[in-house]
């Protein structure tokens, strides 16, 4: 099933604050969630939840299949340390 992102607009603020190396390959991250690629386990229809990304993000989704949406509904950038 082919999924489209949809990101919360404070999720999108936080991308957009990051600079463009790091959002290219958050963009490559986030492709391979949607893809169902196993980040953090396979995504089940209809399932919520959490993921980190190998970038060190934190994404929270909502897999909508009837609508072929993959929400992200909230995405926090790495701690610096």
């Amino acid at each position: 099933m082919a999924l489209r992102l949809q990101l919360a607009p404070r999720a999108l603020r936080t991308l957009c604050g990051c600079s463009s190396s790091m959002r290219v390959r958050v963009q490559y991250e986030l492709g391979a969630l949607a893809a169902g690629l196993p980040l953090d386990g396979p995504l089940g229809r209809g399932s919520a939840g959490l993921v980190v990304l190998d970038s060190g993000f934190r994404v929270r989704y909502r897999l909508e299949p009837d609508h072929g949406l993959l929400r992200l509904t909230h995405v926090q950038a790495p701690q610096a340390r």
